[in-house]
Parts: structure tokens; sequence; C-alpha cells
């Protein structure tokens, strides 16, 4: 229902107006309507791209830059499914079930970690064959969400050694 049929029916009731097709009412309303109908056509797609589970476009850009690439390349529906995974629970973040969730998330497929508590130091290692650009992104997410105490050593496919 577009707004000059939702302003009509909210005044009808009153019985104030001649809501004939031609009246004055009616024709300010269509003019209203006019300018309205964009509006809110535009409230709709705010609302409908704050929610990952409506989102479409760049409600799914916007959130994914936060784990610093936008994943264009997957479907809406897998989009959605990393981003639900991703925002979930930040408590859990802080366990190591939490943090190999956070690193799948983020698209890390093929990884394994050694924790040394006694030494403060874990060691992950990436098995997926990722590019510089590939690497630098997992390096930045892996710094984002690595236990502060510890002394993060990241050992990637192609030899690459990184220390956080």
């Amino acid at each position: 229902m577009g707004s000059f049929d939702s302003m009509k029916n909210k005044l009808a009731p009153l019985g104030v107006y001649s809501l004939e097709e031609g009246s004055t009412a009616v024709c300010e309303l269509k003019a209203y309507a006019e300018g309205l109908d964009p509006l809110f056509n535009r409230l709709q797609e705010f609302e409908r791209e704050s929610f990952i589970a409506t989102a479409e476009t760049y409600g799914l850009s916007e959130r994914e830059r936060f784990s610093d690439k936008e994943k264009t390349d997957l479907t809406v529906e897998q989009r959605r499914a990393l981003l639900t995974g991703f925002e979930q629970d930040l408590g859990a973040k802080g366990t190591f079930n939490g943090f190999t969730k956070h690193l799948r998330d983020n698209g890390i497929v093929s990884f394994s970690i050694d924790e040394h508590p006694t030494l403060q130091r874990m060691s992950i290692y990436i098995n997926d064959d990722l590019n510089s650009a590939q690497i630098k992104r997992v390096t930045n997410i892996i710094a984002k969400a690595a236990p502060a105490h510890l002394n993060v050593m990241l050992f990637f496919f192609d030899g690459t050694q990184i220390t956080i």
C-alpha cells in the first residue's frame, strides 16, 4: 500500500474531508504521496540493509569492511552466514574454540593451532594458498582477534613467517 492509500484510509473515518476522486483533498494527498513515496521507499531500503538477515547490497559490504574484505565473490546467503558467525557473541572469542571459529568465519579454511601457554606463545599454521594481499588481510584479522598476552607466530603455506 502506497502512502496515498495509507493517508486516505486514515482520513476517511474522520468524515471531515471529501475523498471523492478529483476532490481537493484527494489531489493534495496525491501530491504529498509523490514526494513521500520515494522517501518511504528509501527508509524501507535503509531498514532492510540494517540487518544481516535482510541486507542484500551495501548493508553486507559495510559490515564486511570490519573484517577488511568484501566477499562479493560469494552469494548473498553465504555472505550473510559468514557475517552472522562473525558478529555472534563476542565473549566466546576469548576461548580456543571461539578463536578457531572466528578464523573460519573469516574464510580461513585450512589451519592448525599449537598453543604454548607456558611460553606465552601460539603458533598458527595456515595451509590455504594465499597471495600477498590475502596474507596481509589474514594477518590483520588474526592480530585483531589474538589474545593480547600471547606472542602469535604465523606460518603460511608459501613459507612466509610473521610474528604478531
